[in-house]
C-alpha cells in the first residue's frame, strides 16, 4: 500500500513541475569548469594546424613523388574517393572572428584579417580538388542545412576578393605597429610575414587558373600585373625567411619519418621513376640529399654517386612487382640520413619562395607580364633553382659531402662521400639553361617547379600536372583508374546524404550527373 501511494506521489510532483520546466539544467546551473568563450588564438592555433599538409601522405603518391611498394600500406592507385572537406575549420575561422569582437578588438584585428585569408584558402583548395562548392549559403548552421553550390568561378572571384581585403587590413595594422596577435606558430605573431604570404598565395591561385587566363571578369594576367607592379600594397615573399614553414618538434609534432618507425616503413615505400628520372637526366646534385643509390647497381659496380645508380619506380607498375625489386636493391629509397636520422626532419613548406619565383616566372613566359622583382623569366628561373639547392645546403661552387645507409647496417651507420658542384656547369647544360619564352622554356619552368616541391605543398604538383601536363605522370595497372589519372575527388558523403537536391544539381551542372573522378572541372576546361 505504501508503494502506491509513493508512486501517486511522484506522478503528482512529474505533473505539476512539468509545465514549469522549460530550461536545462545548464541553464539552471554554470559549471566553472566549462568555457563559455574561447580565446581568439587558441581557435587561430587549431585553424594554423590545420592548413598543414603533411609530408609522407597519400598526397605523395599522387603526386608521383614517393609510392608505396607494399600492399599493407595502401596502394599508389588513382581511385579518388572524397575530397578533403575543411568545413568544420571554416565554422572555427568564423568563431575566431566572432571571438576577437568579443575582447573589444577592433573592426580591423589581426584575427578578421587572417580569417579573410584563410576563407580564400581553404574554400579555394576544397575547390581545386572537388569544383563546385557550397560557399554564399555555407556555415549557416541550422538556418540553412541544405546550401546552394557556388560555381568554382565565383569562388576564386570572393577568394580574390578575400585576399586584397586581407592585404589592406593587414598594411594597415603592421603600419600602426599596435596590433595584438597571438597564437601563431608559423611567424610568431608576426602580421608582416601574413601579409606577404596573402599576395604570395594569390599568384600561386592566379597561375592555377592558366587555362582559363582569357576570362575578362576573372582579368587573371591583370590581377598578377597589379601586385608585381605595386610591392608597395603588395609586398610578396622575398626569401626563404618568408616562408610558411610548418617546423616539427619532438616529443610532440615529430616528422612522419623518424628513427621510431624507421624499421616499420622505411623499406615498404621507394622513389618515384617520375622524380628521379628528372634529376637523374639534369644531373641534378638534389639527387643525393633526397635519396639513396639502388643498392643492386651499386654491388654490380657502379659508384654510389653515379647518377645511373639512381632509379626509381614506375607508379604504374604491379605493386607485387615493385616489392621484389625494391627490396632486392634495384630501387632507390629515400635518403634515410635526410629523413629518419632525427623526430623533427626537414621543415615542411606550405607556401615557398622556389614557387613563388617559378611563378613569376610562368607569367612572364605566358606574356601577362614583361618582368618580375628579380628581372626578366631567367632571371627568377635561375634564383629558384639556387633556392631549392639552399634549402638542401648544396653550395653554389664547391664540395659538400652526402651519406648513404650502408647496405645492411642500421641507423646510424652512413657510408660518406664527397661530391664537387659547380652551378654554373650545371646550369649551361642544354636541358637546364632557360630557353627562352616559349613552349620549352615553360616546360623547364614547370619542371623545376616539380623538383623544387619535393615533399612540399601539399598536391600542388599534382594541380600542376593536371593543367600543364608537366612532368609526364606515369601509368599502368598499378595507378588503377583504367590507367588513367584522375582529374578530381569526389564530393564528401555528408553532401550526397545530407544536401542532396542542390549536391545532384551540381553534378548535373558540371560532370553530366556523375561524381566522376575523371570529370573535368571549369578551371581545367
Amino acid at each position: 500500500m505504501k508503494k502506491l501511494i509513493y508512486i501517486s506521489l511522484v506522478a503528482v510532483t512529474v505533473t505539476v513541475l512539468a509545465p514549469g520546466c522549460k530550461k536545462s539544467f545548464d541553464d539552471l546551473y554554470s559549471n566553472p569548469n566549462k568555457a563559455t568563450d574561447v580565446p581568439p588564438n587558441l581557435l587561430l592555433n587549431g585553424v594554423l594546424y590545420d592548413m598543414y599538409d603533411a609530408p609522407y601522405s597519400d598526397y605523395e603518391k599522387w603526386d608521383q613523388y614517393f609510392i608505396i611498394n607494399y600492399d599493407y600500406y595502401g596502394n599508389n592507385r588513382y581511385d579518388f574517393g572524397a575530397g578533403a572537406s575543411y568545413y568544420g575549420t571554416l565554422k572555427n575561422v568564423t568563431k575566431m572572428e566572432e571571438e576577437a569582437v568579443k575582447i573589444n578588438s577592433p573592426a580591423v584585428n589581426p584575427y578578421e584579417a587572417l580569417a579573410k585569408f584563410f576563407k580564400a584558402y581553404f574554400f579555394t583548395k576544397m575547390s581545386l580538388e572537388m569544383g563546385d562548392l557550397p560557399m554564399t549559403e555555407a556555415l549557416q548552421g541550422a538556418a540553412n542545412l541544405q546550401p546552394k553550390y557556388d560555381a568554382q568561378k565565383d569562388i576564386f572571384i570572393q577568394a580574390f576578393k578575400w585576399l586584397d581585403s586581407a592585404n589592406t587590413d593587414m598594411a594597415q595594422m603592421v603600419a600602426a605597429g599596435n596590433y595584438i596577435l597571438t597564437g601563431d606558430f608559423y611567424f610568431n605573431n608576426d602580421l608582416s610575414k601574413w601579409q606577404k604570404v596573402v599576395n604570395t598565395y594569390r599568384l600561386r591561385m592566379l597561375i592555377e587558373l592558366s587555362k582559363v587566363s582569357g576570362d575578362a571578369e576573372l582579368n587573371v594576367p591583370g590581377q598578377f600585373a597589379m601586385i608585381l607592379n605595386d610591392p608597395d600594397k603588395y609586398p610578396i615573399m622575398e626569401s626563404m625567411d618568408d616562408n610558411l614553414t610548418f617546423q616539427f618538434t619532438y616529443p610532440t609534432n615529430t616528422y612522419p619519418n623518424n628513427p621510431g618507425n624507421f624499421g616499420f616503413d622505411a623499406l615498404r615505400y621507394n622513389c618515384s621513376a617520375t622524380y628521379l628520372g628528372l634529376l637523374t637526366q639534369l644531373k641534378d646534385p638534389r639527387v643525393y640529399v633526397t635519396s639513396e643509390p639502388a643498392t643492386a647497381l651499386v654491388s654490380g659496380g657502379l659508384s654510389p654517386t653515379d647518377f645511373n645508380a639512381f632509379v626509381g619506380a614506375s607508379p604504374g607498375e604491379d605493386l607485387g612487382t615493385m616489392y621484389i625489386k625494391a627490396n632486392s636493391g634495384q630501387y632507390s629509397l629515400i635518403n634515410r640520413k635526410h629523413y629518419y636520422d632525427t623526430y623533427v626532419g626537414e621543415p615542411s613548406i606550405q607556401i615557398g619562395y622556389p614557387e613563388l619565383l617559378l611563378n613569376i616566372a610562368e607569367a612572364i613566359n605566358r606574356g601577362w607580364v614583361p618582368n618580375g622583382p628579380l628581372g626578366d623569366a631567367e632571371a627568377h628561373y635561375q634564383a629558384a633553382i639556387k633556392a631549392s639547392m639552399a634549402y638542401y645546403s648544396i653550395p653554389e661552387s664547391g664540395a659538400f659531402n652526402v651519406y648513404f645507409l650502408h647496405p645492411g647496417a642500421s641507423l646510424g651507420t652512413y657510408d660518406t662521400y664527397s661530391v664537387n658542384f659547380d652551378f654554373p656547369t650545371y646550369y649551361n647544360q642544354a636541358a637546364v639553361k632557360y630557353s627562352g619564352n616559349n613552349a620549352n622554356g615553360l616546360n623547364q619552368i614547370l619542371t623545376q617547379r616539380y623538383l623544387a616541391l619535393f615533399r612540399h605543398s601539399g598536391l600542388e604538383s599534382y594541380f600542376c600536372y593536371r593543367r600543364t601536363g608537366v612532368p609526364t605522370f606515369t601509368t599502368g595497372p598499378g595507378t588503377g583508374n583504367s590507367e588513367r589519372i584522375a582529374w578530381r575527388f569526389q564530393y564528401t558523403g555528408s553532401e550526397k546524404s545530407a544536401n542532396t537536391d542542390n549536391y545532384e544539381a551540381a553534378l548535373q551542372s558540371q560532370y553530366g550527373g556523375i561524381d566522376d573522378i575523371n570529370g573535368v572541372m571549369w578551371i581545367l576546361k
